[in-house]
C-alpha cells in the first residue's frame, strides 16, 4: 500500500473532487484516478461513488479517513526521526481570536521558534466563524479560538478549558468595588463593545436579551487591545472582554472586573485540527507549544 495512494485518497476525501485534489497535488486526473482504483483495488472495497460528475464518498471511504491518517502522520514523523527540530523547516497556519492572539501568542511565538528556529508560523486573527471555515478548508493548520462548546465531527479537539467574560472597567469607575450590580444598572452608561460577529459580544447580547435591556453601545471595535486601552484612559467606560485579556491589567491595578449578579458568561478555549489532517511533526510542535503555554498559565 503506497503513502502516496493513501495521501492521494485524503485529498480528495477533503476537496470532494478528484480534478480539484489533482491541481492540489500537482498530478493529472488520470493519475489521482489510478492512484485511488489501485487503493479500491488493494482495499477490496469501492471508496468513492462515482454518479455522472460527482464524487462521494462511502461509508467504506469514510471508515477508512481515519486509517490512512494515522499512516500518512505517522511516516510525516518517521521522516523527520533523523531530523533535529532546528533543521526542519515548511509553515504551521494557525487561526486564532485577536484576544487571544493579544493574550497568548507573544509566548507562543518565541516558545515555537525556540524548538522550530526554520519554521514560519503564520499566525491568522479572524472571527469564529470565519476561522472554523478556513480549518474546513485546509487554509488553516489548526485554530486556537474561544467560542460555545464546538461537537463538529469534522474537527480533532485537542483540549478546551472554560472561560469567563466580564464586564470590565478602569478601577476608578464608580461601579469598581461594588458587589450590588446588576445588568440593569448599566443600562444607559458608556460601553464600548466588540462588533457583532464577535462571539463573546454575541453572548453579552443575548443575556441582554435574556433581561429585556438594551444597551447601545457608543463604539463597536475590532480590536480587544483597542477597547483596553479605551477603559484605561477613559475611567467612565465599561466594556465585556474575556478574563485572560485583562488579567495582566487587573493585576496592574489599572481595570477592574464588575461582577453583575444577574449575568454569568462563559465560553470555551479550544484548540482543533481537521479530522483527514496529516499531522507533521511542525504541525505537533506547535499543538505542544500552545498546551505547554497553556498549562504553564494555569
Amino acid at each position: 500500500m503506497e503513502i502516496r495512494n493513501l495521501t492521494t485518497f485524503l485529498k480528495v476525501t477533503e476537496l470532494k473532487s478528484f480534478s480539484k485534489a489533482a491541481e492540489a497535488l500537482d498530478y493529472s486526473q488520470s493519475a489521482v484516478t489510478v492512484q485511488i482504483q489501485q487503493l479500491e483495488r488493494e482495499l477490496g472495497v469501492q471508496l468513492f461513488d462515482r454518479i455522472g460528475k460527482n464524487v462521494s464518498i462511502t461509508q467504506y471511504g469514510r471508515d477508512f479517513v481515519s486509517y490512512a491518517r494515522d499512516v500518512v502522520s505517522a511516516v510525516a514523523r518517521a521522516s523527520a526521526f533523523a531530523t533535529a527540530n532546528e533543521d526542519l523547516t515548511g509553515t504551521v497556519r494557525v487561526g486564532t481570536l485577536d484576544s487571544l492572539m493579544t493574550a497568548s501568542f507573544a509566548e507562543i511565538v518565541p516558545a515555537f521558534r525556540r524548538r522550530f528556529p526554520r519554521v514560519l508560523s503564520n499566525i491568522h486573527g479572524d472571527n469564529v466563524a470565519r476561522l472554523k471555515d478556513l480549518l474546513a478548508k485546509n487554509e488553516l493548520d489548526l485554530i486556537y479560538t474561544l467560542d460555545e462548546q464546538l461537537h463538529d465531527p469534522q474537527f480533532i479537539k485537542v483540549f478546551e478549558a472554560e472561560e469567563d467574560i466580564v464586564v470590565v472597567a478602569n478601577a476608578r469607575n464608580p461601579f469598581a468595588g461594588r458587589t450590588d450590580v446588576y445588568l440593569a444598572d448599566l443600562v444607559g452608561h458608556p460601553f464600548v463593545l466588540m462588533n457583532r460577529n464577535n462571539a463573546y459580544r454575541d453572548q453579552f447580547d443575548l443575556e441582554l436579551a435574556r433581561h429585556e435591556l438594551v444597551i447601545e453601545p457608543f463604539s463597536e471595535l475590532e480590536s480587544d487591545v483597542l477597547a483596553l486601552r479605551l477603559l484605561s484612559e477613559n475611567p467612565e467606560y465599561l466594556s465585556v472582554l474575556p478574563r485572560y485579556t485583562v488579567e495582566k491589567s487587573i493585576h496592574e491595578h489599572e481595570l477592574a472586573i464588575i461582577p453583575v449578579q444577574d449575568c454569568v458568561m462563559r465560553q470555551w478555549r479550544q484548540l482543533l485540527y481537521h479530522k483527514n489532517k496529516v499531522v507533521t511533526p511542525q504541525i505537533q510542535g506547535m499543538l505542544d507549544t500552545i498546551m505547554e503555554t497553556v498549562q504553564a498559565a494555569n
